[in-house]
């Protein structure tokens, strides 16, 4: 890599943790995922702590929809406050920046002071120099196909680690039909060191050329039965190829 990043890097990539889902209701059975998926969240925050990340990253749909009391906002929020690192988190399509955003009332004095989250329909280029580390993301208005997650993507910074969010479904074939296509020569054109993608909800890992890009899957206990879920752990270290690790969120 020419001119490359002065210092490693290794942080936590999550998405589709859906707190406040109201898939069972109102009654016991939903009250009790609910408070397993919070459950599953604060753990996501414990690991980026215990292993001293330098950066977490959320990839949309942190909530299930805009159906979000104030305890339940009030509980995400401080829980990310909780973390020791900053946060850059995008929307997603459960929880889109569109006409009833979960986001847009909040005024920024109300946001914990390490979250760095990304509303611009158009995208937005957060710079963190004491990481050597740009990040680039752009908010979910609409989940249709005629929104590409990765359009406006910059070109890389050279003596920077280049990492991308990205909220949408990986069309390896090319369909165009699917909502929120992501394209291999998108990721491949990107030149990226690093593309954190949300929405499918297991571990998928589809890295092209040098760039490397993942689905973390979901760390909540969103299917009967489950027991655990996971996050990517990633470590950039100049000059080798970026390790990527699936690590358990036990619940």
């Amino acid at each position: 890599m020419h001119n490359p990043p002065p210092r490693p890097l290794r942080f936590v990539h999550t998405s589709d943790v859906h707190l406040e889902t109201d898939t069972f209701g109102a009654g016991p059975k939903g009250e009790e995922l609910r408070q397993r998926v919070r459950g599953a969240f604060a753990k996501v925050i414990d690991l980026a702590n215990d292993r001293d990340a330098d950066l977490l990253l959320i990839v949309g749909d942190l909530f299930d929809s805009a159906r979000v009391s104030e305890e339940g906002l009030a509980f995400a929020l401080g829980t990310i406050a909780r973390a020791h690192m900053p946060v850059v988190m995008i929307p997603g399509n459960h929880d889109a920046h569109d006409e009833r955003s979960i986001y847009a009332p909040l005024a920024p004095s109300t946001l914990p002071e390490n979250l760095h989250l990304i509303l611009e329909p158009e995208g937005r280029t957060i710079q963190l120099p004491s990481l050597a580390t740009r990040i680039w993301g752009r908010a979910l208005v609409e989940h249709t196909p005629d929104y590409r997650p990765l359009s406006g993507i910059p070109a890389p910074e050279a003596g920077k680690w280049n990492i991308a969010l990205a909220h949408g479904f990986f069309m390896e074939d090319g369909d165009m039909q699917r909502s929120s296509p992501i394209t291999a020569e998108e990721i491949a054109a990107s030149g990226h060191d690093y593309i954190a993608l949300g929405h499918v909800h297991v571990w998928n890992d589809v890295s092209q050329g040098a760039t490397r890009a993942f689905y973390c899957g979901t760390p909540a206990p969103l299917y009967s039965g489950d027991h655990s879920g996971w996050v990517a752990w990633v470590e950039c270290v100049p000059g080798q190829r970026v390790a990527v690790e699936r690590v358990i969120v036990e619940r």
